[in-house]
């Protein structure tokens, strides 16, 4: 079905198959899905309406896995999900009520900008919170992607869309879609949801979209960062994390791991202890065999005491190095943050620019 064959119904039209809610304006349209901004009379709240086309009402299989799978995600209850409030269907067409996030997509949000290392992982710790709750409760995603994870105004992530759409027959070309589910559809589990945030993760931190020759070739800065992403994202998922605990408790890891210091003395100070010091005794000629004693004893002293200042010395030279070639790797690829003004919604706009305002997450691009 291409966009052209979904006629969107009018504001009007809405209303009145739905009087229990006032239909406020479009807020995104697309091939699947469009989402209205409505306020639920009965409760005084914003919400979401996600109305689709009468085609797929009109599908018995389709009909009866948005049932089943609308009613399992109303189950749900967690801050980092999209809740669903209601389903059902009015004069042929299917329709969603979920709950109304002032803020944009990821994708809106961060497309083509390499966001700062510690920000990008704490959105994606954020996310797996939600994540977890979902594999908990026995409901796999099936289609993580920026597109599906809303950040509300303070960059706090919401997903969405947790395989409200009947995939029988996965795209196979989809970058986020696990090797294996492309010929084993049945094999969905929850590292089929860790690949593709993985995935996420990876173009959150290279400034890259999944399935570019850029994303293939694009180089993480930070080594065990481009390490976690390698295994979240491996072909093989006996090599993969085989769950969001493992997958997050790797990245908690990396988050609250102390940095370097730079030793800023070649030795350490010296002990002084006046207190301790003896008086002064009587010279007393030492023998021959005395005094060469303690010549050499002085000399190996002194040989040690160089040594270690030149051990010092060399590791401070190479973490100097190890600094310089970081910042230069930085400077290589610069990244941002995530601000108030990148995920504040426009609530009066019903053009695509608003695809992310109240629910990114509808597979309507």
């Amino acid at each position: 079905m291409s966009p052209s064959q979904f006629e969107v119904p009018e504001i009007a039209t809405v209303a009145a198959l739905l009087p229990a809610f006032e239909i406020e304006h479009l807020i995104a349209q697309g091939e699947v899905a469009a989402i209205y901004k409505a306020r639920q009379i009965s409760l005084d709240r914003d919400v979401a309406i996600k109305i689709l086309p009468r085609e797929r009402g009109n599908d018995p299989l389709y009909r009866s896995s948005f049932e089943a799978e609308a009613k399992a995600m109303a189950s749900l209850s967690h801050a980092n999900l999209i809740r669903v409030f209601d389903s059902g269907e009015v004069d042929g067409l299917l329709y969603m009520v979920m709950e109304y996030v002032p803020g944009k997509s990821l994708h809106h949000s961060a497309h083509g900008k390499a966001i700062d290392p510690k920000q990008a992982v704490g959105i994606i710790l954020t996310a797996c919170e939600g994540l977890a709750h979902a594999h908990e409760n026995g409901i796999i995603h099936r289609d993580i992607r920026q597109n599906n994870i809303l950040l509300t105004p303070d960059a706090q992530p919401k997903i969405g869309d947790f395989g409200l759409v009947l995939r029988s027959a996965p795209t196979a070309t989809s970058p986020y879609l696990a090797p294996e589910i492309a010929s084993y559809p049945e094999h969905v589990n929850a590292q089929t949801d860790i690949y593709a945030i993985g995935m996420v993760l990876s173009e959150l931190l290279t400034g890259t979209t999944a399935g570019t020759e850029e994303f293939e070739t694009a180089i993480i800065p930070d080594t065990k960062l481009a390490t976690i992403c390698r295994k979240a994202t491996h072909e093989e998922p006996t090599e993969r994390y085989q769950d969001t605990a493992s997958f997050s408790q790797e990245l908690n890891l990396w988050n609250t791991a102390k940095p370097v210091r730079t030793l800023t003395t070649s030795l350490p100070p010296r002990s002084h202890h006046p207190s301790l010091a003896k008086k002064p005794t009587k010279y007393v000629a030492k023998a021959p065999s005395e005094s060469w004693a303690l010549l050499r004893n002085c000399a190996l002293i002194a040989a040690l005491f160089c040594a270690i200042h030149l051990m010092w010395g060399l590791y401070q030279n190479k973490q100097e190095n190890l600094a310089h070639l970081q910042q230069e790797q930085d400077s290589k690829h610069p990244t941002i943050r995530i601000s108030y003004l990148d995920t504040e919604s426009d609530a009066d706009r019903t053009s695509s620019q608003g695809l992310g305002s109240a629910l990114a997450s509808t597979n309507i691009d």
